[in-house]
Formats: structure tokens, C-alpha cells, sequence
């Protein structure tokens, strides 16, 4: 059963709950047609877990970028905090959901006053419960998508996800296998945020001796395999400026995939082609985004924008001379995408440049296409629209390209 199909049965159940809470106030005797009115104190406690059971699962949706469900989250996490305002568990839920929101605010102050806010919410309810294993999944969830640039909060997420994983393999039935290797994923990245990267790699050891096929040990093992040497920060001696320019396309790539010191190679070697061909749309687009690529990883707030801003300026100026490069409008999109919405509100920009791409790719013949964007790649572009349209609200749209989706999946390899 998927998250969804979970989320709509503990919303029936939750329905069912009011009913039979307005049945039993309304019974004066205590009983009903079938028999003795519900215990009160025992219906209560099965609304709270209804709730946080609702509450949790909406809100691991709102994660993956389902604006819809961040709505609903926040709602429901208001009602519960209204109707168990001492319970530590209804104030984190609430505390999450509220910081989530800021996600979606106009103002970038109101993305941070939201996200300290619930920081604050947050820590309050774990100094009351300490040991409570999902208090503590809510915080590590919180601290860890939360950029570690603004809120320094990577630390406080490694402490949780190592009590959580301690506490499995102590026995705990509160998380289940599967859990557990998410959990295992998120500490070793959350150890490369911070440079430790020594402990990320035994920590992603274990995850793949543990189940060597699952997503999380998929995603660990490409991160391993991008780590580069010092000596890749400066750029080799080429004679050839074209293999200088492929060499450095590469470490962007692998630097989009989250390497930092492939990001920095990237950047130095772009700004050396594009002082020998700074007349190139496509080398300046590459500076631009690799420019910013290199703030996303910086511990510094104010290098992080100033980066950003001058990349993008690079990157709208190659668009304005060559508005019809598919490979220019790819990068643009990216760029925007991975841009927070509070602060650029560039997500618009972004679906515009994706929707260009994908309409040049379906009409484009293949022997052009395939020098911009593999099968995989507009697969991957597929999936960034569809959460660029849940980021601004547009689920219609979103849901709409699910079936492209699973067309472009189905269809049988080119030969």
C-alpha cells in the first residue's frame, strides 16, 4: 500500500473517530443502539494516534515536495495540538509541519522566521520526552532538510540518527528494517555535509553489506564512488581547450550528483575556457552554473547568494545569445530548480525552461537528442517538472505527467 492509499485509510479512520465521538455525547444514558457507549478516555487515545499516525505520514509526503500534503499536514497538526496541547508529539508534528510551510511563504524572512520557529518547537518537545524514538525521528528529519549554510543543523541530525540507529540494533520494534537503511543513508550524508568523511564511508559500509540492492544503497555508493584527491582542484595542463572543456563537464556532472570538491574543479576549469572562449553562449552557461554549483556547498550564507546571482546572471546571458540551445534552457532549469522558492522564486523560470526541453526532445529526431539528453536524463527531467508543478501548487499538472512518466518508462530501448 502506498503513502497515499495509507494516509486516505487514516483519514477514514479518523472520520469514523468524530462520528462516534458525537454519537456518544449525544447518548444521555450511555448507551447506544448496539450496546455500551465507547469509554471516553479510550476513544480519546485512539484519536491522538489516528492523528499522529496521519500527521506522520502526510508529512513525510510534504518532504518529496507534495505542497498538498504540507497543507494538510500544518492543519491537522493545528487541530491536534488544540486538542492535546501538553503532548510532545502533537508540538513536534506541529513544529515540522509549521517550519515546512515556510517552504511556500512569499518572504524569504518568513521562510526562516517559520523554520527557526519550529526548530524551537521541536527542541522544546524532546527536552520533555527525550528518549521518545519518534520525537526523535521528527527532529532528525527536520535538522537534516534544513540547509546546513542557514540553519547549521547537520549536527543535531547526526545525534539523532545515531541514537535511532542505536536503538535498532538494540532491539527496537519502532523501526523496521527498511527505516533503518534510510536512516543509515541520511547519517553518512549528513556526515560528508560536515567533511567527515571517514565516518561516512563506514557508516555506508554497513548499509551495503546490509542489503547491497536497495535505493539508499544505490544512492550511498554512487556518493563513494565521486569522491575525488586533492590534486583534481587545480585543473590539468591540456594544450587542447575542447578536451579541457570535456574534462571540466564531467566534474560538473559528478558535482551536480554532490561532490564538493568536484563542484570546485568544475568551476576552476570552466573559468579558464571561458577566458579563452568567452564569446562561447554554451562555455559562459556551463561558468555560470558551475559558479553556483560551488555556493550551493559553501558554508558561507552570503557566498552561497552571491554565487548564485552571478551564475545565473552568466547563465541568462549565454540564453539571451543562443535562446534556442536545448543543452543552455537544461542548465537554466536546473539552476533555478535547485534554487529555494522562498528566497529566488525562480520555480516558475525552472518549469518554463523543463517544459521547453521536454517539448524539443518529443519532436526533436533522435540523433539530435541523443547528444543532449539521454533516455535516462529526460526521464530524470520528467521527474523534476513533476515536482517543480507540486512546488507551486500544481498538482492537476503533476498528476497529469504521471502517465507520461510511466509511458517513457514502458517503452522499449532504441536500438
Amino acid at each position: 500500500m502506498g503513502k497515499e492509499e495509507q494516509a486516505l485509510k487514516v483519514e477514514e479512520k479518523l472520520a469514523k473517530l468524530g462520528r462516534g465521538r458525537d454519537s456518544e455525547s449525544g447518548k444521555a444514558d450511555g448507551m447506544n443502539g448496539d450496546g455500551p457507549a465507547p469509554d471516553a478516555g479510550a476513544l480519546e487515545a485512539a484519536k491522538r494516534t489516528a492523528f499522529i499516525e496521519q500527521g506522520l505520514r502526510l508529512l513525510e509526503l510534504a518532504e518529496t515536495g507534495d505542497k498538498a500534503a504540507a497543507e494538510k499536514a500544518y492543519k491537522l497538526a493545528e487541530e491536534l495540538r488544540s486538542l492535546f496541547p501538553d503532548d510532545p508529539l502533537a508540538a513536534a508534528l506541529y513544529g515540522s509541519s509549521h517550519s515546512l510551510m515556510g517552504r511556500y511563504a512569499s518572504e524569504g524572512s518568513t521562510m526562516f522566521a517559520r523554520a527557526i520557529e519550529g526548530i524551537e518547537i521541536i527542541e522544546g518537545a524532546v527536552r520533555r520526552d527525550p528518549e521518545n524514538i519518534v520525537l526523535r525521528k521528527i527532529r532528525a528529519q527536520h535538522s537534516y532538510r534544513l540547509p546546513e549554510a542557514f540553519f547549521h543543523r547537520t549536527a543535531a541530525a547526526i545525534s539523532d540518527f545515531q541514537y535511532l540507529a542505536a536503538q535498532f540494533r538494540a532491539g527496537s520494534k519502532e523501526i523496521d528494517s527498511g527505516e533503518y537503511q534510510r536512516i543509515l543513508y541520511q547519517l553518512g550524508d549528513c556526515y560528508l555535509q560536515l567533511g567527515m568523511s571517514a565516518d561516512a564511508r563506514e557508516v555506508w559500509d554497513e548499509l551495503l553489506a546490509l542489503n547491497p540492492n536497495s535505493p539508499y544503497a544505490e544512492a550511498a555508493r554512487k556518493q563513494l564512488h565521486q569522491h575525488l584527491p586533492q590534486e583534481l582542484l587545480s585543473p590539468p595542463e591540456m594544450e587542447d581547450i575542447d578536451d579541457l572543456l570535456d574534462w571540466a563537464i564531467a566534474l560538473f556532472r559528478q558535482g551536480l550528483k554532490g561532490s564538493p570538491a568536484a563542484a570546485a574543479a568544475a568551476k576552476v576549469c570552466l573559468e579558464k575556457v571561458h577566458q579563452l572562449r568567452p564569446e562561447d553562449p554554451a562555455v559562459e552557461a556551463y561558468y555560470g552554473s558551475a559558479l553556483a554549483l560551488t555556493g550551493r556547498y559553501s558554508s558561507n550564507s552570503s557566498d552561497m547568494f552571491q554565487n548564485a546571482v552571478q551564475g545565473l546572471a552568466l547563465v541568462n546571458s549565454a540564453l539571451r545569445d543562443w535562446p534556442k540551445s536545448p543543452e543552455i534552457r537544461l542548465l537554466r532549469g536546473y539552476l533555478c530548480f535547485s534554487l529555494p522558492e522562498p528566497l529566488f522564486h525562480l520555480t516558475d523560470r525552472a518549469v518554463e525552461d523543463f517544459e521547453w526541453v521536454r517539448e524539443w526532445y518529443l519532436t526533436t529526431s533522435r540523433r539530435k537528442r541523443e547528444k543532449v539528453l539521454s533516455r535516462a536524463e529526460f526521464l530524470d527531467l520528467l521527474f523534476s517538472l513533476q515536482t517543480a508543478y507540486r512546488r507551486l501548487g500544481q498538482n492537476e499538472k503533476a498528476d497529469a505527467l504521471t502517465l507520461e512518466i510511466e509511458t517513457e518508462r514502458a517503452r522499449p530501448a532504441e536500438n
